[in-house]
């Protein structure tokens, strides 16, 4: 099987892997969010509950996670009743990465918050903000130049991670890669694994050049907005 073959073959499967980033980053995200508000609140059970979330989700690896919602979630649920076996290898992946950057990206965001200098908030209220304002106009705007550059690593390392769907039969770039070695016994397994190697390395490579465009222009915004970005 030539190299161009081998190639083509990959990139089929690019759209769905980098989709797959897309959606898990986003809900993550959207879930580290919650969990960050949650975690800084005042509600001790709250932040009980979220901080044992947390803690669980650190401590066991991703591919175990990924086992458990995909074999034991079904399982699960079908001894309450609820059959969901008829949903899709994407569908269980993305809860299992959305639970786990859920609570790692919640860490990001809680570090990067309390970050910011307490006296901020002393000086909105001596200008006369109110809570709201104080966390949109002042407190926010300082977390997202901390968090920006960690936040575009997690999505690095989401890309790295999404190699293993492959281990649930899902065929993305990785899956792919795995089913040529399958079904092509001429083709050499080192050949196709290098290849998918330098596809995820021109993946990271942009992500990493938007990840720096993205922070200059963030930079550019703030100072125009007179918020210090140092």
């Amino acid at each position: 099987m030539a190299t161009t073959q081998i190639l083509t073959s990959l990139m089929r499967k690019l759209p769905i892997t980098l989709w797959f980033v897309v959606v898990a980053w986003v809900t993550g995200l959207g879930l580290s969010i919650l969990v960050t508000v949650g975690r800084l609140s005042n509600v001790r059970w709250l932040k009980g509950l979220l901080n044992i979330y947390v803690s669980f989700i650190r401590s066991i690896p991703m591919i175990l996670q990924l086992f458990l919602i995909y074999y034991g979630l079904p399982q699960l649920l079908k001894a309450l009743g609820i059959n969901i076996d008829s949903s899709s290898r994407f569908a269980y992946s993305v809860l299992a990465f959305t639970l786990y950057y859920g609570a790692y990206l919640s860490e990001d965001l809680r570090a990067a918050y309390q970050a910011v200098n307490p006296t901020q908030r002393d000086a909105a209220k001596a200008l006369g903000y109110d809570r709201w304002q104080t966390e949109t106009r002042v407190i926010i705007p300082q977390t997202l130049p901390i968090v920006l550059p960690v936040l575009g690593n997690e999505i690095l390392n989401l890309l790295h991670q999404s190699s293993l769907l492959f281990t649930i039969g899902m065929v993305d770039i990785m899956g792919q890669a795995q089913e040529l070695i399958n079904q092509n016994y001429t083709v050499a397994p080192v050949l196709v694994y290098f290849i998918a190697g330098l596809v995820y390395l021109v993946i990271s490579l942009l992500f990493a050049w938007l990840q720096t465009r993205l922070e200059k222009r963030t930079g550019v915004y703030l100072v125009k907005r007179g918020v210090s970005v140092e």
